[in-house]
């Protein structure tokens, strides 16, 4: 049987090669392969595609997407930015979906305000003289079953779902038994995403992990050390983790960097994520630099004490300052240290936003601003009438917030400014 799996084309007003992959395929198209199925995979936001002539990356192989303007979904209308699809054009994209003809396709989605690139699947299959099985999988299924449900597919699957009826095929519940993800599908690297583990011990309000994955699941540590030097043997040398708890618990991550170092790998690793400000000790930021971690990015979140404990007090200012100094220590230099802020979450005034900011910025080290996302099923989700709604740059938008949003964004930018020349 010949299943085709795809990672849609993007539908935003911002969209960033920031280490994307879609894992969750990748680990898919493993399971499936040990099964004896054909698998194929169209990534329609692989940058290094055949199809393009030229691709531009950073040094640490991040990109910007090939893009068009599109017009904006109604309920976007009011929107004043451009409305974009980033990706493979539709044409590409149907072509080598008629050309493998597929007897099941299998599609993921992201984010929940990313749904317009899976109906755009679902018209490409839907005008081809084919009739495969159509599934959608993936963290907006999983997050909006209903609203998914309403877009055609015979069968929506969610995270948690251990069983591929259709198919016969179990997903392991424990994450040690799952396959190496397969890249096998690209023809140029320049970097790969891998997970240690999946979940997080903590319940952030803003934060759908818990929703996702139920708590935290680990691999062993050989076995994560394992598949690093597999794909290590193939030439990458850069690798993304996207934990959400990478550090937790200590003697783990410990181990994984002792098992790295004695296999001889120098890879450069990073932390998309980002790393607990707690459990950046002296021990831990010594083992970081030994092994290769680079750009540290902490989640910091606010120094608003009183919303820190609305944030399950998850850190505080001064561990964020310990955990600078930590790094520096070792050698991590200030301008290539990162601290993730949040803006816009209910009740947080920008008068905090702007202090965090500075906070920041007095330590020597950069801001790195998100704009508050109001994820269904968390504590802190919103009634909305379209899921479009719930896009971080959307919303502030939406709740009349625009203003001290931009304001946000030029601070984090003369404050970034300021520390790459040393002031």
């Amino acid at each position: 049987m010949k299943i085709l799996l795809i990672n849609p084309p993007i539908y935003d007003f911002a969209a960033y090669d920031f280490w994307m992959k879609p894992l969750g395929l990748l680990y898919l198209s493993s399971i499936l392969k040990e099964k004896g199925y054909e698998v194929s995979l169209i990534d329609a936001t692989y940058r290094q595609d055949s199809f393009y002539t030229y691709v531009k990356s950073d040094r640490f192989g991040r990109g910007k997407f090939n893009a068009e303007e599109v017009k904006k979904p109604g309920v976007l209308k009011d929107i004043p930015r451009r409305y974009r699809r980033y990706g493979l054009p539709r044409d590409v994209i149907k072509k080598r979906l008629k050309d493998f003809t597929p007897e099941v396709v299998m599609v993921t989605c992201a984010m929940t305000y990313w749904y317009p690139g899976v109906v755009e699947i679902k018209e490409i299959v839907d005008s081809l003289d084919i009739e495969p099985l159509l599934l959608l999988g993936g963290i907006y299924p999983t997050l909006l079953s209903e609203h998914a449900k309403l877009l055609g597919f015979d069968r929506v699957h969610k995270i948690s779902d251990n069983r591929i009826s259709e198919l016969d095929v179990e997903i392991p519940g424990d994450f040690n038994l799952y396959p190496p993800p397969d890249y096998s599908h690209y023809e140029k690297l320049e970097y790969v995403v891998i997970a240690t583990s999946l979940g997080c011990p903590f319940s952030c309000p803003y934060c759908a992990s818990p929703n996702l994955y139920g708590g935290k699941k680990e691999k062993e540590v050989g076995q994560v050390v394992e598949e690093i030097g597999f794909l290590y043997k193939k030439g990458i040398r850069r690798f993304a983790l996207y934990d959400d708890a990478l550090l937790i618990p200590e003697e783990r991550f410990l181990a994984l960097c002792y098992g790295i170092r004695k296999s001889g790998f120098s890879p450069d690793f990073f932390t998309p994520n980002g790393l607990h400000c707690r459990f950046l000790t002296k021990s831990v930021t010594k083992a970081m630099q030994e092994v290769g971690f680079r750009e540290p990015r902490i989640s910091l979140e606010t120094t608003d004490p009183k919303l820190q404990k609305r944030l399950n007090l998850k850190t505080t200012y001064e561990e964020f300052v310990q955990a600078v100094d930590n790094l520096t220590r070792v050698g991590y230099r200030k301008n290539h240290i990162y601290a993730y802020l949040l803006a816009g979450l209910p009740l947080q005034s920008y008068r905090s936003v702007m202090k965090s900011i500075l906070d920041v910025g007095k330590v020597g080290v950069k801001v790195s601003l998100g704009e508050f996302s109001p994820i269904p099923g968390t504590p802190m989700e919103q009634s909305l009438s379209d899921p479009l709604l719930t896009n971080n740059s959307v919303y502030y938008h939406y709740v009349g917030e625009a203003k001290e949003m931009e304001c946000a964004k030029k601070l984090t930018k003369w404050v970034n400014d300021g520390v790459d020349l040393g002031i």
